[in-house]
């Protein structure tokens, strides 16, 4: 019998299906009109009437595309678990700025993120692209239909297998899991979502991913212009549109690139920027890629040399693009980075992805070679050009070096599929396999990037103008040979490489900003390039210098000689016990405590900078943090923590925590494994016990001699971590601890605190560092303190000020009512009402029974004199006689209350930290170098936008 299931909100299910079926049969249908269109372009009004068409089609596209957005958007701010999308990525802890990170964390969310960025892009060449419009929409759409197909979520047989088209946003839990659960018509009520990823809970999270895939879309467009082109034979018209586009995706995807390295130094913890992750690499190599096409079409443009190469280019960035999209997806890199997504069963899909437009784009160039225009003279070796082309093919280069390190994966994958005994290749040393070769692309790219501005002579008579390049070029070559000697004053190169690494940069930078002040009037068009160059050069330097030159601070091997196996962490990293300031460097810092938010632990790290006397000179805090897992068992991220100035970074990151730290499991074991003492003590009281400590090192052994006194006691609970709540019933003791015995006697006082809330035991237990000693107060204290009401034989009394009344063989006088009283067995809340009645017994001893008025209800508070068996409640108060009502009841008189200490010996300390800290000098050049090359990419586009001719009529052919 079918199940009739409660409280499913099913809205969102059929619309989102409907919408993505028709996303995918809209794109069909729009890409197939342009394709009838662009192929009857020689008849207008056919190819408009289906040119019509494919727009309506992308059109309702779109709009399915944002449809299906929003019922997921909808469903995740609803929080209805019931959608297996919604559980994966969210949870009722998640704040409302990180839904958009939720949103793109899966698959799904960023292949919609994705197909949005095609959307808009579209739309945007539906009305620039003019008589390019049909061919290269006809591409877009087809890339639409593929990434589309990747939501569909259809199964269907194909013999016996079964075969998986696309993974659908808009299942309910029910349907893609298997569990007792859904045989409940309620279970929406029980189900809780799992949350988004903490390292995936940072600002960054929020607008990198959209950066990123901004870029990775708008690759799409200089793919599609080329397409177009060999597609109509136009091989010189498409060159101008492309150039513009390229010039914006290169911008965009370099700054998404650029916010994913910002990331990763604000948010992870492996000290920098780049660490050459694969998923990192995939991102980097269509870039490359991308910006060799722009110099190569800028060449084309020129003087016709390197279409072909353009073609290429341009062609094969969308397919490296997709390529990575295989690599990242498909769950081969799993092993090799943190940014790979796990498998979800669409490896056959990517795959078509990949392969298709692999062979489309190769087929297109077979098809045209012959075709392509190229100029019968080859360009002078001393030209511009020619050197740009030589720029163009050494980025090239890099793309290969890169890739083929980045596809070891594949390769294994492949190998062990032939061969199931492979072994498989890994890089060891990926930073140092990749810094090896690219550092010497970076040289020759610097060098050639201020040479070429210097080859714009050629384009003069040359003549007339030598003496004044040699000047220039003289004058270039001895400013960067001084500025590079003054650098290397300020940081280390240890090889020539390096050396000439810094040598380049300047270089660029002189030669580019020469051309930039005296030549860029004559001639704006290139003032984007020129910032470019100066951005590459600055960041060379930035490299050189925070990468190159980075300084550990927290060394001190003697400190961690023995605390831990790792070499690497002994040289990089120091242990920080709490208020124990330790000197590293030039800096002391101190650990001075820490605070928890939700999962989120944050340390406070005091810093101060000292001179070469040892005066501190500055002080500062820095506070890393650490994110637990939702069941605080393991630490899910280690967040840095980074002091800015304008000439460094000082970069802080918790490497290591105690384990009893890292997880409450852990903890709750090493509390277990604790050998407690209980020792009763009265107010005062003192009393002595003996441990034996083996020293296994020197095969002997130390006797400890521990004293222990109960200083003070309180039923009004203290304790520095404790906040008092409504109900709690608890007490707090002042212990003395000391303990002599090895090499120095110790001693100190602390507090202790034992609550009852909710039925549940709440210690607030003192561990002694000094001492390896830890105390509490034994839970059996209660059977002391708690004396249910229904073991009472109560008597009721109604007495006005100044009676006495005889209970048992007590006498206690009513004294009178004391209001809103400050007593230990009560804790008023705000806008409670309450009074006491004051009784007092003949030897001055005395209760308060509390009449209390909360929420306009009445109760009262018990209070007693344990010591001579009498309990106490004030029920009611009558104001018009000025009576009270009592009742008294009286037991067996307990003996003096003692309070069972529980003292461990052996508990070692937990209240420290393993500690990096790193100084990344000139780390700003990076970064303002970085931010130049985009800039410079984006402004050259604008000009182009703003130079544009615009054509007297469209010509269609």
């Amino acid at each position: 019998m079918d199940i009739q299931y409660l409280n499913e909100h099913l809205g969102p299910r059929y619309i989102g299906h409907f919408a993505v079926v028709l996303a995918f049969f809209a794109a069909i249908l729009s890409m197939g009109s342009y394709i009838m269109a662009t192929q009857t372009r020689g008849e207008v009004l056919r190819s408009r009437s289906w040119q019509r068409l494919g727009q309506l089609s992308f059109l309702a596209h779109g709009a399915a595309v944002f449809t299906v957005i929003g019922c997921i958007f909808y469903a995740m701010l609803n929080q209805y678990y019931e959608y297996q999308y919604v559980t994966a990525h969210v949870d009722g802890e998640l704040q409302q700025r990180y839904i958009f990170s939720a949103f793109w964390e899966g698959q799904e969310g960023s292949f919609l993120l994705w197909m949005f960025w095609h959307v808009m892009l579209g739309y945007v060449l539906m009305v620039v692209a003019r008589s390019w419009e049909k061919p290269v929409m006809a591409v877009l759409c087809s890339v639409q239909v593929v990434i589309v197909s990747m939501l569909l979520g259809v199964h269907f047989g194909f013999g016996d297998a079964l075969i998986k088209l696309g993974s659908n946003p808009m299942l309910l839990l029910r349907e893609t899991v298997n569990a007792p659960i859904f045989q409940q018509a309620d279970y929406v009520e029980l189900l809780r979502g799992n949350g988004l990823n903490p390292s995936l809970q940072n600002y960054w999270m929020t607008i990198h991913p959209p950066t990123l895939f901004l870029g990775f879309a708008s690759t799409v467009v200089p793919f599609a212009y080329a397409v177009a082109g060999l597609w109509t034979g136009r091989h010189r018209e498409w060159l101008d549109p492309a150039l513009r586009w390229s010039l914006f995706s290169a911008g965009i995807l370099g700054i998404g690139i650029l916010m994913g390295a910002a990331w990763a130094y604000e948010a992870l913890n492996f000290g920098g920027y780049w660490a050459w992750d694969p998923v990192e690499n995939t991102s980097l190599v269509p870039w490359l890629m991308l910006v060799a096409g722009i110099h190569t079409n800028l060449i084309s443009r020129a003087t016709g040399q390197g279409i072909r190469a353009t073609y290429l280019f341009y062609l094969f960035t969308f397919v490296l693009i997709v390529y990575s999209t295989f690599l990242t997806r498909s769950g081969v890199l799993g092993d090799t980075s943190v940014h790979a997504f796990t498998e979800m069963g669409l490896e056959a899909q990517l795959l078509f992805f990949l392969a298709f437009y692999f062979f489309l784009s190769l087929g297109l160039m077979i098809w045209r070679w012959g075709s392509i225009p190229v100029p019968e003279r080859e360009e002078a070796t001393t030209s511009r050009e020619f050197w740009m082309f030589i720029g163009s093919l050494t980025l090239f280069m890099s793309v290969v070096l890169i890739l083929g390190a980045t596809s070891l994966p594949v390769y294994n994958e492949i190998r062990e599929w032939i061969n199931p005994a492979f072994d498989g290749l890994t890089l060891t040393e990926p930073e140092a396999h990749h810094n090896r070769f690219q550092i010497w692309i970076g040289i020759f790219i610097g060098l050639m990037s201020g040479v070429a501005q210097y080859l714009r002579w050629r384009e003069r008579n040359f003549g007339n103008y030598f003496g004044k390049f040699a000047l220039r070029t003289g004058i270039a070559i001895a400013g960067t040979g001084l500025l590079t000697f003054l650098t290397l004053l300020w940081i280390q190169a240890p090889s020539i490489a390096y050396k000439l690494l810094v040598f380049a940069g300047w270089f660029a930078i002189w030669t580019n900003l020469d051309y930039l002040l005296f030549f860029v009037r004559k001639d704006t068009r290139v003032a984007g390039s020129v910032i470019s160059h100066v951005g590459f050069g600055f960041m060379l330097i930035g490299i050189m210098a925070s990468a190159g030159n980075k300084r550990i601070i927290s060394q001190n091997q003697f400190l961690m000689e023995g605390l831990t196996e790792d070499e690497q962490l002994a040289r990089s990293t120091v242990r920080l016990y709490q208020n124990v300031p330790l000197g590293m460097e030039d800096y002391v810092v101190n650990f001075t405590g820490d605070t928890i938010e939700g999962l989120n632990r944050r340390y406070l790290m005091d810093y101060k900078r000292l001179d070469k006397s040892g005066k501190p000179v500055e002080e500062f805090q820095l506070a890393p943090n650490v994110l637990y897992d939702k069941g605080f068992e393991n630490i899910a991220i280690t967040n840095p923590s980074t002091k800015h100035y304008w000439n460094k970074d000082i970069f802080t990151v918790i490497m290591g925590l105690p384990p009893e730290e890292q997880s409450v499991k852990i903890r709750q074991e090493t509390e277990d494994s604790l050998q407690y003492r209980v020792l009763p003590l009265n107010v005062g009281e003192r009393t002595t016990f003996r441990d034996t400590v083996p020293i296994p090192q020197r095969n002997s052994s130390v006797i400890y001699t521990y004293g222990i006194e109960l200083t003070d006691f309180s039923r009004l609970p203290t304790h520095p971590e404790y906040t008092p709540e409504p109900g709690d019933i608890g007490l707090s003791a002042v212990v003395h601890a000391e303990r002599t015995g090895g090499i120095a006697a110790h001693d100190t006082t602390a507090t202790v605190a034992l609550i009852l809330r909710d039925g549940l035991l709440y210690h607030y237990p003192a561990q002694l560092n000094d001492m390896s000693l830890r105390v509490k107060i034994d839970e059996s204290v209660f059977e002391q303190l708690l004396v249910r009401d229904s073991d009472l034989n109560y008597q009721e009394y109604t007495v006005e000020p100044g009676s006495t009344i005889t209970v048992g063989d007590q006498t206690l006088t009513f004294e009178r009512f004391v209001s809103q009283p400050q007593v230990e067995h009560f804790q008023p809340q705000d806008e409670d009402i309450w009074v006491s009645a004051l009784l007092t017994t003949p030897d001055g001893q005395s209760m308060q029974p509390v009449f209390l008025i909360r929420g306009k209800q009445p109760s009262g508070v018990r209070d007693e004199i344990t010591s001579l068996g009498l309990y106490a409640h004030l029920v009611s108060i009558n104001p018009n006689t000025n009576e009270a009502t009592l009742r008294i009841a009286q037991r067996d008189p307990s003996t003096r209350l003692s309070i069972p200490l529980a003292v461990a010996p052996r508990s070692y300390r937990t209240d420290y930290i393993t500690l990096q800290a790193i100084e990344f000098p000139g780390i700003n050049l990076f970064w303002f170098g970085t931010i130049a090359m985009m800039v410079g990419l984006l402004i050259s586009m604008v000009y182009r936008i703003r130079t544009r001719r615009l054509p007297v009529a469209a010509i269609d052919r």
